[in-house]
């Protein structure tokens, strides 16, 4: 190939290799160390268990917690399904149980470049890219990297609106919509139906519910709530109303309530956006060229406008004014502004396309930001919080197979939410991860008093304050905490 030949191929192909190399950094961030962060109380923890003791028990439609049926987290069975995938594909780890949120974080950045390069162009796809690696939040709290149902969550709810945007030109997508709201309302249940508020209004604002035949809105209903009346009849043949009758009653009401009191507040999560800064670096350059574009009438009303706005207004109202304070609930809310900002972007390159040197100049401090908050982002692989006490029952089982599937107790003097000989959900979940063990409370006391065998873990000053009941057990594994077998 000669100089010429290559300089006119690295030209034409060179944008896709910035977008191959965001596209691996990407990957990168969502499976490098995978395993290494701790279980995290909660949500994850709750989560992977449901997920492990599905797998384990092959009933994919009750979801357990230390083998009773779960009425606590009272989630509909979508994301207990990635985690078994995940089980299913790479064997059971918290890699595998994690895999299905960073592979669905991936396809999010994926589907939102895409959609960037194919509807707006190069510049957009390239800005929309960088600005979604600066957010971290998508990847360490909540999301991509922890095996809660959020990260899924976001594809779906991104999908589904990217969607919408196209049944403009295309009537049939809007049963792709409703089929993508169903599919997450099986994963995150209520909060999907911020979905339908956003598609509603926008059929109305924008003029679309007229084009639309009685035949469409039929077809968008079955495809929106056919799938979930079909698990709702499955779910009931279990156990009844005991789980679908609380779903609404516990999962929303009293939590709507609960939060009334601690937060008080109409603003938490404007003021969590205002205080994050990569969403206030995307929203500023947003804003700036928004003002400048106005200024030149280089702006003009558009439905896709009014999508993304309603895409962002509509969450921010429902949870502002819902009084609930879990600030990864405003996560989707994430995708519009880096898109919108990525939009104005090209809309400002396009303008300048004969002063490429003042588009660089006047993008250069933004740009170069976004780029400290990417590296940021990072490092932050090299600062993942590692818990002592599930790293000492995961080598504890490694070291000890013949261990597996034993009774096991705990007492500590380090939880953090619970008295000393319960365990708490990130705890359990390592033992079952780590080897399918089964957890009994009571600690030292309960332990004593069983005859078969039986295996407890302990810290160092647990240990001590009860030689007389565990002086002489063996102990066949001892760092931060000993674990003993009797």
């Amino acid at each position: 190939m000669s100089r010429k030949s290559l300089l006119q191929f690295t030209k034409k192909y060179f944008v896709y290799f910035i977008y191959l190399g965001l596209a691996l950094i990407t990957a990168y961030l969502c499976f490098s160390r995978l395993d290494v962060a701790s279980l995290q109380h909660w949500d994850e923890a709750r989560h992977g268990v449901n997920g492990y003791e599905m797998y384990k028990n092959h009933n994919y439609i009750v979801n357990t917690y230390n083998y009773e049926n779960d009425y606590f987290n009272l989630k509909p069975p979508l994301s207990y399904w990635g985690i078994i995938l995940g089980f299913k594909l790479f064997g059971v780890s918290i890699f595998s149980m994690r895999f299905y949120s960073a592979l669905s974080l991936l396809l999010t950045f994926l589907v939102v470049g895409y959609y960037m390069h194919r509807h707006y162009g190069k510049i957009a796809a390239v800005s929309s890219m960088l600005f979604f690696i600066s957010c971290s939040d998508l990847f360490y709290r909540h999301a991509g990297r922890n095996a809660d149902a959020d990260a899924l969550y976001i594809l779906l709810f991104t999908l589904a609106l990217l969607f919408m945007l196209q049944v403009q030109k295309h009537k049939n997508y809007i049963y792709l919509c409703g089929f993508l709201f169903s599919l997450a309302f099986l994963a995150k249940s209520w909060h999907a139906l911020v979905l339908l508020a956003i598609g509603g209004l926008f059929l109305i604002f924008s003029g679309l519910w007229k084009k639309l035949h009685i035949k469409n809105y039929i077809l968008f209903l079955l495809s929106a709530f056919g799938p979930l009346l079909l698990w709702a009849f499955v779910r009931y043949q279990y156990d009844g109303m005991n789980f679908l009758g609380q779903m609404f009653g516990v999962d929303v009401t009293q939590r709507i309530a609960g939060s009334a009191d601690a937060n008080p507040s109409y603003t938490f999560f404007t003021r969590y956006l205002l205080g994050y800064r990569p969403i206030v670096v995307i929203t500023v350059i947003a804003a700036c060229i928004f003002l400048f574009m106005l200024f030149k009438k280089k702006i003009s009303y558009s439905n896709n406008i009014l999508a993304f706005l309603l895409w962002i207004f509509i969450p921010l109202f429902v949870y502002d004014f819902s009084h609930v304070y879990y600030y990864w609930y405003i996560f989707p809310v994430y995708i519009p502004l880096l898109m919108l900002a990525g939009i104005l972007i090209q809309k400002l390159y396009q303008y300048l396309k004969n002063k490429k040197g003042l588009f660089c100049a006047i993008m250069l401090i933004p740009l170069l930001i976004v780029g400290i908050e990417c590296r940021s982002t990072l490092n932050e692989l090299d600062n993942l919080e590692i818990s002592g006490f599930q790293n000492d029952i995961k080598a504890a089982m490694e070291q000890n197979p013949q261990l597996h599937q034993m009774d096991i107790y705990v007492e500590k003097t380090d939880n953090e939410y619970k008295d000393s000989y319960y365990w708490e959900q990130a705890g359990l979940l390592a033992a079952e991860l780590s080897g399918d063990l089964y957890c009994k409370e009571g600690g030292v006391d309960a332990f004593s008093e069983v005859e078969g065998d039986a295996l407890i873990i302990v810290d160092p000053e647990i240990y001590e304050e009860n030689q007389q009941q565990l002086g002489n057990l063996e102990i066949v594994y001892q760092n931060e905490y000993l674990l003993l077998k009797k």
